[in-house]
């Protein structure tokens, strides 16, 4: 019965293994030196290694599609992508009243 557990748990992680790794090798969002790195790390530890490897590229796979410009692949829509991220001003860090960040708004919505 013990060979039988045993056998499973292996044939399991193997599975586990060499999906991530056909994951891995068909993403086009890690550098070579990260693929290698990355398999080394699904094959040194079974189970973590692959689990962690396919959690990080779901992660980087979930990008919305529709965020990105149509055809470039790569280049996000003006004023959308991350390049825009350090920039955008949040209106709680203003300061006033309580129409505060919108001081510069004349003759928008009705702010004369």
């Amino acid at each position: 019965m013990a060979t039988v557990i045993a056998s499973g748990t292996v044939g399991l992680a193997a599975l586990l293994d060499a999906i991530a790794t056909v994951l891995l090798v068909r993403s086009k969002a890690a550098t070579p030196l990260q693929k290698a790195l990355q398999l080394v790390f699904i094959w040194a530890i079974p189970f973590v290694g692959s689990i962690i490897v396919v959690a990080i590229l779901r992660e980087t796979i979930s990008t919305p599609r529709a965020r990105l410009a149509s055809g470039s692949g790569d280049e996000w829509l003006s004023g959308i992508g991350p390049e825009s991220e350090p920039h955008r001003v949040h209106h709680g860090e203003h300061s006033g009243g309580g129409d505060a960040g919108h001081g510069d708004d004349k003759g928008f919505g009705g702010h004369d």
